[in-house]
């Protein structure tokens, strides 16, 4: 090979190597920056929404119906943001690989009724039929609770979000030796295009990405985090308008 050639090779060789430490060097700022404003984000609007339900339980005067309705509705918008702002940490750590599991026994039934009874209110405000039923006992699983708390906040949040009328029902039962946890209802459904990559990240049905405020990150963080803990995350919906049900298992312990 001409020695000119060779001197060009190693010319792009290095401009090949600048460029991929630039990369490297803004993809970490980008990280760094997301991981900051993230949290300087999440905790003003932690601080809203502990005024929010202060004014709601009347500790600064009785409050009529339609200001707790209001109340509910800002409660919800806060606590949509959040999840979305918790989404987008964990989008990142996953992606680096640096997701971390606190793993401890527990039960699966306390922190699902904890996430139930936090999220009725949401229901309540848009005349949703609202349920939540479960075998009379414990469900012993072992993993973290604050994240597979989390799975459980986004299945419910979405299943709010997408239903404008009808019913929302949320199930834990034992099968097979399963702990299965899933999230039922009779919205907008999901139309076929979207089926097969619905858990993949900053996806969203088309229908409605103007109407619905959504980062499409959520489903593919609950994704990883059911795997990291050995389960399995699925959802079926019969098409568009149809509603649409999701759901996961864990190991029994």
């Amino acid at each position: 090979m001409p020695d000119k050639n060779i001197d060009e090779l190693k010319k792009l060789n290095v401009e090949l190597e600048k460029s991929k430490a630039e990369f490297e060097k803004l993809s970490h700022f980008k990280s760094h920056l997301l991981t900051f404003a993230s949290h300087q984000i999440k905790a003003p609007l932690g601080a809203i929404k502990g005024y929010i339900q202060l004014l709601e339980e009347g500790h600064y005067g009785e409050v009529n119906d339609r200001a707790k309705e209001v109340l509910s509705k800002m409660k919800f918008a806060a606590d949509d943001l959040i999840s979305m702002i918790e989404n987008l940490i964990d989008i990142r750590k996953i992606e680096e690989g640096k997701m971390v599991y606190e793993m401890k026994e527990f039960d699966l039934k306390t922190i699902a009724e904890e996430e139930f009874s936090s999220l009725k209110s949401i229901a309540t405000s848009k005349n949703l039929e609202f349920s939540f039923s479960t075998e009379g006992k414990v469900f012993l699983v072992k993993g973290d609770a604050r994240h597979l708390k989390h799975v459980m906040q986004n299945l419910i949040e979405n299943a709010l979000k997408y239903t404008p009328k009808g019913f929302v029902k949320v199930v834990l039962k034992e099968d097979k030796g399963n702990l299965v946890f899933s999230v039922a209802d009779s919205g907008i459904g999901i139309s076929k295009g979207v089926m097969p990559l619905i858990f993949e990240e900053f996806v969203r049905d088309e229908r409605v990405t103007k109407e619905i405020r959504g980062s499409g990150v959520g489903l593919h963080v609950a994704k990883s985090i059911v795997e990291d803990h050995g389960g399995k995350i699925w959802t079926f919906s019969e098409g568009e308008n149809r509603g649409s049900t999701f759901g996961f298992s864990l190991p029994k312990k």
